[in-house]
């Protein structure tokens, strides 16, 4: 398995309001990449990352 890379900027995009739907796009030093996410996805990144912070 190769390294992970670091982040350096993450950003939310709203593509539609209905129904709900975004672009999540995360920046690296190499590269951009742009993943598009449905509410529940969304909703399950926030209780993943919810889950990360109060460890």
């Amino acid at each position: 398995m190769s390294d992970p890379h670091k982040i350096t900027e993450i950003l939310v995009l709203t593509k539609s309001t209905e129904p709900l739907s975004g672009i999540v796009q995360i920046n690296t030093a190499d590269e951009e990449i742009r993943f598009e996410i449905t509410e529940d996805l969304a909703h399950q990144i926030c209780t993943e990352l919810e889950r990360f912070l109060t460890r």
